[in-house]
């Protein structure tokens, strides 16, 4: 049988697809930390942190998405991510994600520790990540 040299990827939210091509490489954010995806992985089913989803596609162009929790699911045609809310690096508004992430800091510190505190914190790290992905190096 003859190995392929790349899979589908599909990034998918409850408004739209976001990507939808043929890739090589995928870094995705799973809960238990960074998974590097290659074509022949074994299948796997998980879920996704907060965080940056780096790419590489079939001309070897490398770019990240800001992706928020969710679930990937790693099968024998490619990888599938379903997320609430995910943005392409360079749709991102560097200036309004700077912005988001002062507000969370001030509100996560000044709030008790509890399910508020946990949301800011979440609403943090969507900040972050969307910092990150937005000035992630496009090769």
């Amino acid at each position: 049988m003859e190995k392929k040299d790349h899979f589908r990827l599909e990034l998918i939210t409850p408004k739209r697809v976001i990507l939808d091509r043929d890739v090589r490489f995928v870094v995705v954010p799973s809960a238990q930390g960074p998974l590097g995806i290659l074509p022949g992985h074994a299948p796997v089913l998980g879920n996704l942190a907060i965080g940056v989803l780096a790419v590489r596609d079939i001309s070897q162009k490398e770019f990240s998405a800001f992706v928020d929790k969710g679930f990937f699911m790693i099968s024998r045609e490619g990888v599938t991510i379903t997320v609430e809310n995910a943005e392409l690096g360079p749709n991102i508004d560097i200036e309004k994600a700077r912005e988001d992430k002062e507000h969370a800091r001030k509100i996560a510190a000044s709030l008790e520790a509890g399910k508020q505190q946990e949301e800011a914190r979440d609403d943090l790290l969507r900040a972050d990540a969307r910092i990150k992905a937005s000035q992630a190096t496009v090769q």
